[in-house]
């Protein structure tokens, strides 16, 4: 992980955030935010086994949050507040938080085209090249109410409450072969059913 934490998936963030949900290596982290220390260092001065300093070190370090020199015969660990901060970032107000229920399995590219299409619950533009287009789309489709069918009039309102233009919205769903359309009633195609599996 590093300072740009844009592509970080909520496992990720979790490892980081369990990383941290320990007393010790709290402690850990507020002594090295500022200086170098060793192993031994550290075990000295927390009263602890040299052992389980090396445990929560390996912990902090599988998430990203030391910066290691070595300088033989010892490593000497620092914290990379960067990344620190930068996770902090990702979580630190309601548009990056809703975020990550929104994005599910999606790829960093994926999202990169939600959170410049999407503000929260509300589609900011419909994009005009195919390939973002389609991301987008299959985006709205997640985000509808699940149901076997959709009347008309039921799945323009479900789109509204995304985007004012419905209309548009719903042409898309069929020519992208995600819905089709039979008396006025929407049903998802196998495409569509496989968007919301995936």
């Amino acid at each position: 992980m590093s300072e740009t934490t844009a592509s970080e998936t909520p496992e990720e963030l979790a490892t980081l955030f369990k990383a941290l949900a320990d007393p010790t290596r709290l402690r850990l982290v507020g002594l090295m935010v500022d200086k170098d220390r060793c192993g031994q260092e550290l075990a000295h001065v927390l009263g602890l086994a040299p052992a389980t300093v090396s445990h929560h070190m390996k912990v902090l370090r599988q998430a990203g949050l030391l910066r290691e020199t070595r300088e033989r015969p010892y490593t000497f660990f620092r914290l990379d507040l960067g990344t620190l901060q930068g996770t902090l970032r990702r979580v630190a107000n309601r548009k990056q938080v809703r975020l990550l229920g929104e994005t599910g399995g999606a790829s960093a590219a994926d999202r990169k085209v939600l959170r410049a299409f999407f503000d929260g619950p509300r589609l900011l533009a419909i994009p005009s090249q195919r390939k973002k287009k389609e991301i987008v789309f299959e985006e709205i489709l997640r985000r509808l109410p699940r149901r076997k069918e959709y009347p008309e009039r039921e799945l323009s309102r479900f789109i509204e409450a995304i985007h004012s233009d419905f209309c548009t919205i719903r042409r898309e769903f069929i020519m992208g072969r995600y819905m089709e359309r039979e008396a006025g009633v929407y049903r998802l195609t196998e495409k569509g059913r496989a968007v919301l599996q995936g």
